[in-house]
């Protein structure tokens, strides 16, 4: 009887977790964007199953109480950010903060704990986004020959680069090709992940699916991301797992560009392909715009969600230099945190990338499964350098990069609790007393 109530749990959060990713992803859609009420019925149902999540995971008292220390980076953004926005933002939309505070927890915290506890269902997740992402791949291909519809249901497409590329950029059913961008590369990730791990020509079909969506995206950003993973991927072991060379590779892999712009752009096509022409697209007069906004209030910000406004009011300055992106954020998540709520709380979230970094370098763990989260965190925070993907948003890409934020700050402490006698894993798993977890708490 045990047995089959453990089984029909792990059955209902398992398609609880798939329902979040679901939702994630129907928000995301350039149809639903009218639709106000249903992407709001979304949200408050992302919000319950993930309490229900909660409620539902066997999580001895211990390991709980582990849990909530290691989650210190969120706590210490969540205070700062509500304090912020409570105490000096009179205009603050308090339900919107409550529910964006809630949604981080759960993405970030209860959901990464979740995969965590029971191996099957960190590798049925990594599946679910494999394959999820391999069949959103399949409009774009459309929306790239110019068809901006598939059964009435519009397409996300960006006719202005195949002006450079010769490919009608598109993002499919999602509203912008870039947010298709960062799906398709964390779903090639856990593609190339599970082809490695199973041989299963499923998974290579799946890889080469999101390879072809990530190409018609040209999501810039995200493909530099993808580049930066696949380098730490080739690197031996010994120095992967390298603090020193991880932190110093990161900023490395992240400048070398920048230092060698002249001689890329010399490439026949490679050229054309990333618009090198047009450098950074007006980002870097966006976020010298951005600068003067964040010179006025430096420790507090203008409000939360006050960047589409501010972008706006410099529309014709932006635009002129090539950005598009006047009236919505500064494609940079972190400078659009600073503008918004001050240097004190983006510090804050800037310790939730660090820390992720520092323990997903960890010298203990099960090396593929580590470096499959390593990959996309690293590939999250190149992507977050150019565009906005933030921790507690319900849209399926802020979903994802929580996650696996989460499941990066949380891998040493997954570590711990290695069982003697499973394979390749250092994952909790059901069966084990809760005496023996509890006492691995204590240590």
């Amino acid at each position: 009887m045990g047995v089959e109530l453990l089984t029909i749990r792990k059955a209902i959060v398992f398609g609880m977790l798939c329902f979040v990713l679901l939702a994630g992803v129907i928000y995301d859609t350039r149809f639903i964007l009218s639709m106000e009420w249903v992407r709001s019925l979304l949200a408050a149902s992302v919000v319950l199953c993930l309490g229900a999540t909660l409620i539902l995971t066997r999580m001895p008292r211990g390991v709980f109480h582990t849990t909530l220390i290691a989650g210190w980076p969120l706590h210490l953004y969540s205070i700062c950010f509500i304090a912020v926005s409570w105490c000096f933002h009179a205009g603050a939309e308090k339900g919107a903060i409550v529910a964006y505070t809630v949604v981080a927890y759960g993405a970030w915290l209860i959901l990464p704990m979740c995969l965590l506890l029971d191996r099957s269902l960190f590798e049925n997740f990594v599946k679910v986004v494999s394959i999820g992402s391999a069949l959103i791949a399949i409009p774009s291909y459309i929306g790239a020959l110019g068809i901006d519809s598939i059964a009435g249901l519009p397409l996300s497409n960006k006719y202005s680069y195949s002006e450079f590329s010769g490919i009608i950029a598109s993002g499919g059913i999602l509203e912008h090709a870039e947010g298709h961008a960062l799906q398709m590369a964390i779903g090639l990730m856990c593609s190339l992940f599970l082809s490695l791990r199973t041989g299963s020509i499923l998974f290579v079909l799946c890889f080469v699916m999101t390879s072809a969506g990530l190409i018609v995206s040209q999501g810039r950003g995200v493909l530099f991301g993808v580049l930066i993973a696949c380098a730490f991927w080739a690197i031996p072991e010994s120095l992967r797992r390298s603090r020193m060379v991880l932190f110093g590779g990161v900023a490395f892999f992240l400048l070398a560009p920048f230092l060698i712009w002249p001689q890329l752009a010399q490439i026949p096509g490679f050229a054309n392909y990333l618009r090198m022409e047009r450098g950074l697209s007006g980002r870097d007069v966006a976020w010298a715009y951005a600068g003067k906004l964040i010179e006025e209030k430096p420790w507090v910000g203008h409000g939360f969600g006050t960047s589409g406004d501010l972008s706006e009011q410099g529309r014709k300055q932006l635009r002129i230099s090539g950005y598009s992106g006047a009236g919505t954020t500064f494609h940079n998540t972190f400078i659009t945190k600073a503008v918004e709520l001050g240097l004190l709380v983006t510090l804050a979230y800037l310790s939730i990338y660090v820390m992720a970094l520092w323990n997903i370098s960890d010298t203990s763990g099960d090396a593929p499964t580590q470096q499959l989260i390593r990959s996309i965190i690293l590939l999250t925070i190149t992507a977050s350098i150019f565009r906005d993907y933030n921790i507690g948003g319900v849209r399926s890409t802020s979903m994802l990069a929580a996650i696996f934020l989460g499941l990066a700050n949380l891998w040493p402490f997954a570590s711990r609790f290695a069982t003697s006698g499973q394979e390749d894993t250092n994952f909790l798993v059901d069966g084990i007393p809760d005496s023996k977890l509890e006492e691995a708490a204590a240590r």
